[in-house]
């Protein structure tokens, strides 16, 4: 089908034409109404041009309305009009002997380019007038006009299919056309947008191919390496990118993020990156990688989105430094002081009175607290700066979490709690006996770490009921669980729960306090080992945290 704007334009002008052929034909019957001598045919003259002047304003107002809601309806309405003069004109030159009646031809088939629906109506029009003036006025019989005119009206009907089939075939092409045209400019117009995302973004692109050959380079690329998207674009990455981590080692050929994202198919993160470019020195990138594939899910190459995080990165490292020498230089008087503090509320040594041993007893708690964020502050910056050296053995996961266990033994007596070690009866693998070491593989004051970080925080919510410590294993982790019976976490804190500095919001938080960094830690140690850590939660109803150990090889 055309489409519609180009029909209702049709319609629109096709009306104007109607209206003035209309006014024509009024002003030929009315002149020959006047001239004429004749009375008869005055009087018939002048009820045909009364009634065409009617008819044409009757159907010239709708049709301005009717085209902007049915265009399609408006052009049947004007050529069954313009077919009504052409009746008239045949009834005046002799019907259909007149030498006007193969024009009836041209209606049928202009008709049939533009609309299935007003051609067929025009030849059910065309064909009843034939038959009413043949066999009405004529006095035919059916039979006798069948056999007179029956090749006549069967060459209408074929002509007037044909026509239509051409018809089909134009407006099939016309849409098509269209179709292509409003594609083209939605290409033109993604195209567009799709530069000038690429030209005015604030970090760098650049794509490779498979052979990891530049294919793109934009504009803020350009800025950052110091290349022009004409000298890089066909070089091979290596040579433009030249990137190394953060020991110098160059990160092009076995560590190459585009062949990790073709191998693993998932986006890839590095803030470890290194560029040596052209007179620019050592610039830190932080890049995200990205597989690009074709429409069958083939892979074609990669792509990297890339910023200058070196003024981040040095903001860190001054920060760390900060930290870190904060944490030392108040480490000592802390540890003196508590030191103090403790020997003046032993009894051999001192002798104080009840109320002077209760805020005793608030100023060694308070520089314990402190001596703890002190020391989590010193592990935060040695993991984030990688400086925390590991010593990796394999050791049986089941005697670390008794020592552990024991040595909280005498707070959570202080609690009245309970703190038990529930390990499997037969230490069993999917049902059966294992017969291999149950050893992990990590380093054990770490994971001692972890042990001392979870079943502290579960004594520390838990008011009544208990911890339970309880330790499964599979073919390749260990899966260490500590659940307790305590206050529980909501569920939209769960998902921040291992970040850095994020507490809980609610009043048992604020009653026990903490520094928000020992969970940040104990998933950093966890994920250093090639585990994972998680929580189960329901408010109120307590908590269950487990992490995983990789097993040690036998």
């Amino acid at each position: 089908m055309i489409e519609r704007d180009k029909i209702a334009a049709i319609s629109k002008y096709f009306s104007y034409f109607v209206f003035v052929l209309n006014i024509a034909v009024v002003l030929c019957f009315f002149g020959a109404a006047i001239f004429t001598e004749n009375q008869l045919v005055f009087h018939d003259l002048a009820r045909i041009t009364v009634g065409f002047a009617i008819l044409g304003i009757i159907v010239f107002i709708p049709s301005i309305k009717l085209n902007k809601a049915e265009p399609k309806s408006n052009l049947l309405l004007q050529s069954s009009y313009v077919l009504a003069y052409f009746f008239v004109l045949l009834e005046m030159t002799g019907r259909t002997d007149s030498f006007l009646f193969p024009l009836i031809f041209l209606f049928l088939i202009f008709s049939a380019f533009y609309s299935l629906i007003v051609s067929s109506v025009l030849l059910v029009i065309s064909i009843s007038y034939f038959v009413y003036s043949e066999v009405y006025l004529n006095g035919q019989t059916i039979q006798n006009f069948i056999t007179l005119n029956g090749s006549y009206i069967f060459t209408l009907v074929a002509v007037t299919l044909f026509a239509l089939f051409l018809g089909y075939k134009y407006r099939r092409s016309i849409a098509e056309k269209s179709k292509l045209e409003t594609y083209t400019k939605n290409v033109s117009a993604d195209k567009s947008k799709d530069e000038a995302i690429f030209s005015n973004i604030g970090d760098g692109i650049y794509a490779v191919n498979t052979k990891r050959e530049m294919i793109l380079f934009n504009p803020q690329a350009e800025k950052i390496t110091g290349w022009k998207s004409e000298d890089a674009v066909g070089l091979p990455c290596k040579k433009i990118m030249n990137l190394k981590n953060e020991q110098s080692i160059s990160i092009c050929e076995k560590d190459c993020p585009a062949l990790a994202v073709w191998n693993t198919g998932e986006n890839i993160i590095r803030d470890d990156l290194c560029f040596f470019g052209k007179g620019k020195g050592d610039t830190r990138l932080e890049g995200t990688y990205a597989p690009i594939k074709d429409m069958e899910g083939k892979v074609t190459g990669a792509i990297c989105v890339f910023r200058d995080i070196t003024k981040k990165k040095e903001v860190e490292r001054m920060r760390s430094e900060f930290v870190s020498t904060a944490s030392h230089e108040l480490r000592t008087p802390i540890t003196a002081m508590s030191g103090y503090i403790e020997l003046v509320m032993n009894q051999n040594v001192c002798q104080v009175d009840d109320k002077g041993r209760e805020y005793l007893k608030k100023a060694f708690d308070t520089a314990n607290a402190m001596s703890n964020l002190i020391k989590n502050l010193l592990a935060v910056t040695k993991i984030e700066d990688r400086k925390i050296e590991y010593t990796i053995t394999n050791f049986p996961l089941k005697e670390l979490a008794e020592e552990v266990i024991e040595v909280f033994q005498n707070k959570a007596k202080e609690k009245g709690i309970e703190l038990k070690f529930n390990p499997s009866p037969n230490m069993t693998v999917k049902g059966k006996v294992v017969g291999r070491s149950l050893d992990v593989r990590a380093d054990k004051e770490q994971i001692r770490e972890v042990f001392n970080n979870l079943i502290e925080n579960a004594l520390k919510f838990t008011s009544k009921g208990g911890v339970t410590v309880s330790i499964t294993y599979d073919d390749d982790f260990a899966t260490v669980c500590i659940a307790d019976t305590g206050v529980g976490i909501p569920e939209d804190g769960q998902k921040h729960l291992f970040e850095k500095f994020y507490q809980v919001d609610n009043s048992a938080t604020r009653q026990v306090g903490g520094t928000g960094l020992g969970l940040y830690i104990t998933r950093s140690i966890i994920e250093t080992f090639g585990g994972k850590i998680w929580t189960e939660s329901k408010e109120g109803k307590g908590s269950k945290f487990f992490f995983t150990i990789p097993r040690a090889l036998d």
